[in-house]
């Protein structure tokens, strides 16, 4: 067993949540945000958010244990400006990441963290303009039209646990039964090909109609040596019901880099009265390799058991075949827990995950991740 868990970076996280957990238990109703209000009534605001745990992964044969960044949803920061102009909504974002050690890229042979900054830092720098009648146009770097269209997710335990299993520990490698570590990764066998992600675009957002809506971008990846187009167009529908919220989304998005196609699509829908919700996503790749494709499916139960906020719990599934390799199968089941904080803007959250792959090229071990960790957000 090795146990790599990094001190100076457990140190400073334990401390910033902390901080955040003894300042946000002083508030009545949770940390108020923070901005500034000019005259005219344009506001600057300052958020982000701090989500860091121990991630645990046992190969079958060796365990690695580590203090990482949740990429489920990673520590960042962001700034932001709304102004209002007659009919017309303005807002500018400003947002970054900074994960030394993340869940998705620590591995058997890499548990340093990296502390460099750089553009690949950088989630958003994009400006929107809103109307009402007309709809929503973005430019500059932020999430294209078909980005989240895998992810749609009400069951309460979305930050631990959703479509994107690589999220958790992908960078880890199968193990052989014959004790050999293989050249496939936890991110090379499991999918949700949740569009186009965020690159430097142009974005069209339509009006909502009854829930509806539809949105289309066309981008380039702004850090690619030789930059070439990609395009994607996306539907919508969110509706709220007296016992059911449902949300839904489906996309198709092509990047002429790769010559590759790919189709999401996702909906939850949550029984408001029992707290009971049902999540299910697919997807699949279309390109000159083998075309792979999945079914994941969320069960999950949200209740107050407790005066500090809700409890969430859920159980999921995936299925995904051609993933990494020809005539391979991926399979991943999970146990996942979320335990809210209101006063402290804080949330508590715990998974276990098994990761099962196969192919032609012999026997593997399964991978099992135990992840426990906090989330503040300001």
């Amino acid at each position: 067993m090795r146990d790599n868990a990094a001190k100076s970076p457990a140190i400073t996280g334990l401390i910033l949540l902390g901080i955040a957990f003894s300042s946000g238990s002083a508030m009545a109703d949770g940390l108020k945000p923070i901005e500034y209000t000019f005259g005219d009534g344009t506001v600057i605001r300052l958020s982000g958010q701090i989500n860091m745990g121990v991630l645990r992964y046992d190969d079958g044969q060796e365990v690695d244990t580590n203090f990482v960044d949740n990429d489920n949803s990673g520590t960042r920061a962001r700034l932001q400006l709304f102004t209002v102009r007659g009919d017309w909504k303005f807002e500018s974002t400003f947002e970054v990441e900074y994960q030394p050690l993340a869940s998705n890229d620590v591995s058997q042979f890499n548990h340093r963290p990296n502390w460099d900054f750089g553009q690949r830092n950088i989630r958003k720098a994009e400006i929107a303009f809103a109307n009402e009648r007309f709809g929503k146009i973005w430019l500059g770097q932020g999430s294209t039209a078909s980005d989240g269209t895998a992810e749609v997710d009400k069951s309460g335990t979305g930050i631990i646990a959703y479509s994107s299993i690589p999220d958790t520990s992908g960078g880890y490698f199968f193990r052989f039964q014959d004790d050999g570590l293989s050249d496939i990764q936890v991110g090379d066998a499991f999918s949700n090909f949740d569009g186009l992600g965020r690159k430097f675009r142009i974005r069209y957002d339509t009006p909502t109609f009854n829930g509806f809506g539809l949105r289309t971008s066309y981008g380039v990846d702004w850090l690619a040596d030789d930059p070439e187009g990609m395009y994607d167009v996306a539907a919508t529908y969110t509706g709220d019901f007296d016992a059911v919220a449902l949300e839904g989304a489906v996309s198709w998005s092509h990047n002429e880099a790769s010559d590759t196609d790919l189709l999401a699509a996702s909906v939850s829908g949550l029984h408001k009265p029992t707290g009971i919700s049902l999540t299910l996503a697919a997807g699949q790749e279309d390109t000159d390799a083998p075309s792979g494709y999945y079914g994941y499916a969320k069960l999950g139960y949200e209740r107050d058991f407790f005066d500090i906020g809700s409890t969430a719990f859920s159980i999921d599934y995936y299925l995904g075949k051609d993933i990494a390799a020809a005539d391979s199968e991926s399979r991943s089941f999970g146990l996942a827990a979320v335990q809210n904080i209101d006063k402290a803007n804080l949330k508590l959250w715990l998974l276990w995950r098994d990761h099962d792959y196969d192919d032609s090229n012999g026997e593997y071990e399964d991978g099992q991740a135990v992840f426990g960790g906090a989330l503040f957000r300001f």
